[in-house]
């Protein structure tokens, strides 16, 4: 069972890839993670660390904090 916050988040994760025009291979190279890892984390069928979580607000160009913040409460 995964909690709806991971579904949530992987959602999000996905819509911002998505606007890049980037594929889940393209986009888990550019954040130097591996592509099965990120693909889970976009299907809420794992938790991301906290580093995981720097490394792609980073690559991204945004505050860790913003990639939280259309989870709901």
């Amino acid at each position: 069972m995964n909690p709806q916050v991971d579904i949530d988040f992987g959602n999000n994760l996905r819509k911002r890839r998505e606007a890049r025009g980037m594929s889940q291979v393209d986009f888990s190279e550019f954040c130097g993670i591996s592509r099965a890892y990120y693909g889970r984390i976009e299907r809420g069928e794992h938790s991301a660390t906290i580093y995981m979580c720097f490394k792609i607000s980073s690559s991204l160009g945004v505050s860790l904090r913003s990639l939280f913040d259309d989870l709901p409460e």
